[in-house]
């Protein structure tokens, strides 16, 4: 190879690793000094979180706990300073509450039962006593299954799986995430990842599905389904928006009818079935009161914000979901996140930050069912998936940054797949090592509603994420689940990570091309 061919490749190489080059990335290190400062010295986690755990939760769609949240929230955001805040409608056509619920096993002994109505489901319009028969649905194929039970339900309460398996113990579940975990989520994988099985509704296996088998049971007169929790045991119960209500979709204006559905902690599902195993009739009575909400057609995030300055027309938003499953008060998942996000502003504000760009922070609603008011803020505010529409602030996002179930401290976020963030993120890092924020993750979770229009959103991973994913969605998510420690990290986390995307000279290099 000549001289002249060699200068040549060694000039295109520099020319073209210069292309991928950064200017030196600035780390604010006396803005981060005081928010630590600020957020671990004079902070308002605790109190916050009490108030949207014990006073408002749970803060299911347009229930009256999710109202007063969103109403205090707006408030708050407010008393801390933020400019602008106010409710953002979304359409939501029916909220759901359960206002009051009893049940007991009467006969053959009296046992009161750990017990709530399944998300969406309907009440028993009064109190009612019925025997139990059990029918194990995975067992329905066909019609002709069912047949057998014509005639022979009305006024049953049935019992629709059979004994569920608990573990005779907890298994244990570290509080902390382990370095070698952490280690091989942020390891670069070279193999190509396996492909996601998406199964649409109408590629469903050739038997009838659960809504099929309700709609018979409730036309032969059945009084109440009712299933066993069949994820932990020891008393949990999770009732999430799963199932039958998210099958049919019993939120939206057009939906089919509810159904009485019951759902029972394991144990004292089990014993009533192995009772009835041998032969004994059990009575249950039951008084299941709830409240659809369908007057104004529409719910709220809440929205505030802090303005920039010379960039002010460029935004950062941080947010979590306000709205929580209607079974315990919605402790970690996701009062935690939407405390942590509120706390970040709150020092943001208490120490006299000026950002470039205008942080704007989203308490949204309508997650559960499917990040309906997030995905609302996007399409209103960035692009519509749906028409395929940018708005005018598509081009003006630098980032969001989303914190979901979890109190524990943030260890680590995703570049997501995107290079040009790395050395972008390792920077800002720097003055978070400290205080355990440690780690990159190559691939990860993006937040679909903007990953899905072309946007950069990011997921943090904190501690305590197999206990918190335990707790989540389950009557034992309250105020106990919280780590109040691992909130105010978290808080410096996300108002480090805010401030730094404000303050660049650029937005954020987005890993998406623009999807249409």
């Amino acid at each position: 190879m000549s001289a002249i061919a060699r200068c040549a490749i060694v000039a295109f190489t520099l020319m073209v690793l210069a292309s991928f080059g950064h200017a030196e990335e600035k780390v604010y290190w006396d803005v981060v000094e005081k928010l630590m400062e600020e957020a671990f010295k004079n902070s308002h986690v605790e109190e916050d979180a009490s108030w949207l755990v014990d006073v408002f939760g749970p803060r299911n769609s347009k229930s009256s706990g999710y109202v007063a949240a969103a109403e205090w929230a707006k408030n708050r955001l407010t008393e801390y300073g933020l400019d602008n805040a106010h409710l953002e409608p979304f359409d939501f056509a029916i909220g759901w509450e359960n206002k009051y619920t009893s049940v007991h096993m009467m006969a053959p002994q009296y046992m009161p039962i750990i017990a709530y109505p399944a998300a969406w489901a309907k009440g028993t319009n009064g109190k009612i006593r019925a025997k139990v028969k059990p029918i194990n649905i995975d067992e329905i194929a066909s019609q002709e299954d069912l047949d057998q039970y014509k005639g022979k339900l009305k006024g049953l309460i049935i019992f629709t799986r059979p004994i569920q398996k608990v573990a005779p113990h907890f298994e244990y579940m570290p509080e902390v995430y382990p370095e070698q975990e952490l280690d091989e989520k942020q390891r670069i994988k070279m193999a190509p990842p396996e492909p996601r099985e998406r199964r649409e509704r109408d590629e469903r296996r050739e038997r009838l599905s659960r809504e099929e088998i309700y709609d018979f049971l409730f036309a032969e007169g059945v009084a109440v389904v009712v299933r066993a929790d069949g994820h932990f045991g020891f008393g949990i119960v999770n009732a999430a928006v799963d199932g039958y209500a998210m099958d049919r979709r019993l939120w939206e204006a057009d939906a089919p009818p509810a159904v009485t559905e019951l759902v029972i902690a394991a144990e004292h599902y089990n014993r009533m079935m192995r009772i009835m195993d041998k032969g004994i009739e059990v009575e249950m009575e039951l008084d299941v009161q709830v409240e659809f909400r369908k007057g104004d057609p529409v719910d709220y995030n809440v929205i505030a914000e802090i303005p920039g300055t010379d960039l002010a027309h460029e935004i950062v938003v941080v947010g979590a979901h306000l709205q929580s499953e209607p079974v315990g008060t919605g402790a970690i998942d996701d009062a935690a996140g939407c405390v942590i996000a509120m706390e970040a502003v709150r020092i943001l504000k208490a120490i006299g930050a000026e950002p470039r760009r205008t942080i704007r922070i989203g308490l949204w609603g309508g997650h559960e069912m499917g990040t309906i008011g997030n995905s609302s803020h996007v399409a209103r505010n960035f692009a519509d998936a749906k028409t395929k529409e940018y708005k005018k602030d598509y081009d003006n996002l630098s980032a969001y940054f989303n914190m979901d179930i979890g109190a524990g401290r943030t260890r680590a976020v995703s570049i997501m797949r995107n290079e040009e963030m790395r050395s972008i993120l390792l920077e800002w890092m720097k003055p978070l090592r400290s205080i355990g924020m440690t780690h990159l993750y190559t691939t990860g979770s993006e937040h679909e509603s903007y990953s899905e229009v072309g946007l950069p959103g990011f997921y943090f991973d904190q501690d305590r994420r197999h206990i918190d994913d335990f707790n989540a969605h389950t009557n034992m998510d309250l105020y106990e689940r919280m780590v109040p420690e691992g909130m105010m990290q978290s808080a410096v986390v996300m108002a480090t990570f805010a401030y730094h995307a404000a303050m660049r000279d650029e937005k954020l290099p987005r890993p998406h091309p623009k999807p249409w």
